[in-house]
């Protein structure tokens, strides 16, 4: 079955800050029937569900922060309320210093286990969004695949095929080694051999990597082969578009994005 079409909230912060309910509204109107919250930035988690379940937009997922310690059940209380199925972190807790070592990122696998265990009475998933770093080899080892063996398959893995490639790997052969983790991808598009440099930045939904130049475009006008990477799909209930930044007016590439994907059956919306 074609995976429905999503997109994550992040690429309109700008936009949602100053109009959130016109923000969304216009992404509903575009035939999204999902969407994928990373922080409420012009609102509150209350009132967005509110907003959502009048447009009838349902969030199966979100970029939220890791179910464990003081913070786990008001994640998780937020999780119900908004109808979330799988948490997905924008990065892990502490950020890179997860990379410095194999046994860090070993004691990484252990938190997103805790949080896994956490999360299961409730019916609920966790999941891991990658970026290019997170990619590197670490210590001899690719250390994504050391986090896979490290956790139990319940734990999902959101490969973002821009990361990927620009982090020299296949889309395809990623998608096909993560299997049944990836239920939710982000299909992004982009310049990936922009050689922009990235440093850290801080959001609602926890930090990110934002470059000095923007190498992120529309699906299907980028450098990321799309279509061969949805031919390697076979587990994604989801498929989310996502433009971190983009020299152009936003909501227009959300929309082309939204066209190109749906127009290329990699994910059906409601229009």
């Amino acid at each position: 079955m074609t995976p429905q079409i999503t997109v994550q909230l992040y690429s309109v912060r700008d936009l949602a800050k100053n109009d959130y309910a016109g923000t969304i509204r216009a992404i509903a109107e575009t035939g999204f029937g999902c969407v994928e919250p990373a922080g409420y930035p012009g609102t509150t988690a209350k009132d967005a569900a509110k907003l959502f379940q009048e447009l009838g937009l349902k969030a199966p997922s979100a970029h939220i922060g890791l179910p464990i310690g003081d913070n786990k059940n008001a994640i998780i209380d937020e999780a119900l309320m908004m109808g979330h199925k799988y948490l997905i972190t924008g990065c892990p807790p502490k950020f890179q210093e997860h990379y410095a070592s194999l046994d860090k990122v070993k004691a990484m696998a252990d938190l997103y286990c805790e949080a896994a265990a956490n999360l299961a009475p409730h019916g609920l998933q966790v999941g891991y969004h990658n970026h290019d770093w997170d990619l590197a080899v670490v210590e001899g080892r690719r250390a994504y695949q050391l986090f896979l063996e490290k956790t139990p398959d319940t734990v999902l893995y959101e490969a973002d095929v821009f990361w990927v490639a620009r982090a020299g790997l296949d889309p395809a052969a990623f998608i096909q080694e993560i299997g049944a983790r990836g239920k939710v991808l982000h299909f992004k598009d982009g310049i990936v051999s922009d050689q922009a440099t990235f440093k850290t930045a801080e959001t609602e939904s926890g930090k990110i990597m934002v470059s000095d130049s923007i190498p992120f475009r529309a699906a299907g006008t980028g450098q990321v082969d799309l279509l061969a990477a949805s031919k390697a799909v076979r587990h994604a209930e989801y498929i989310a578009v996502e433009l971190d930044r983009f020299d152009g007016d936003m909501m227009q590439a959300i929309k082309d994005s939204y066209r190109y994907l749906t127009a290329n059956k990699i994910a059906q919306g409601t229009k």
